[in-house]
């Protein structure tokens, strides 16, 4: 009744790509290390920074001087928009670039060594002559590796940027600023 199933053989992976596998994990939890001190360092700056004000306006307080009002926000300005448009157009298109690199150098086809294994396996389990088997592998043979349609994830921070840039190009009130501006960049210094 089941005679066409068998059981896979284990092959064994050499000791070589073991201790590759064993250096990439490694390197990899270090990677990790490294973010999560990097991003913990980050928040214990930022939480001496606002302790250290919280102490100066207790200072003042207790003396009876002007409390200090801490660090002001820059004024607004439409330029801001110009900023974020740019800064997510080109990590957009560095995002899609660097995706389309990984998926090109990842892309390996199979090996003949494989493929005659496949095709030598399949011919068993479905009890079908060699050559037909080899037939069904080549058709069903995809390229190994990353496929570049992951690439079109950074289609989405690309758009973002190029609504921020349409926004910062359609908006009054960049324009209205830009026309009162001449009169003053263009008198003479003295």
């Amino acid at each position: 009744m089941f005679r066409n199933i068998r059981r896979e053989r284990r092959v064994s992976i050499g000791k070589e790509k073991r201790t590759m596998r064993n250096a990439e994990a490694v390197v990899f939890f270090f990677f990790l290390l490294f973010l999560v001190v990097l991003i913990l360092s980050g928040l214990y700056l930022r939480y001496r920074q606002k302790y250290m004000l919280h102490q100066e306006r207790m200072a003042a307080l207790e003396k009876g001087t002007a409390i200090p009002l801490g660090p002001q926000p820059a004024p607004w300005s439409p330029r801001a928009y110009l900023l974020r448009g740019l800064i997510w157009s080109f990590s957009g298109a560095a995002l899609i670039v660097c995706l389309l690199g990984l998926s090109w150098s990842t892309r390996r086809p199979t090996s003949a060594v494989e493929s005659a294994y496949r095709a030598r396996t399949l011919s068993q389990n479905l009890e079908i002559p060699i050559d037909q088997a080899k037939q069904i592998i080549e058709r069903d043979e995809a390229v190994q590796g990353m496929p570049a349609g992951v690439a079109l994830l950074g289609v989405v921070p690309l758009a973002v940027g190029l609504a921020y840039l349409v926004f910062y190009y359609t908006d009054d009130s960049r324009k209205r600023l830009a026309a009162a501006a001449p009169s003053e960049s263009l008198a003479p210094r003295s």
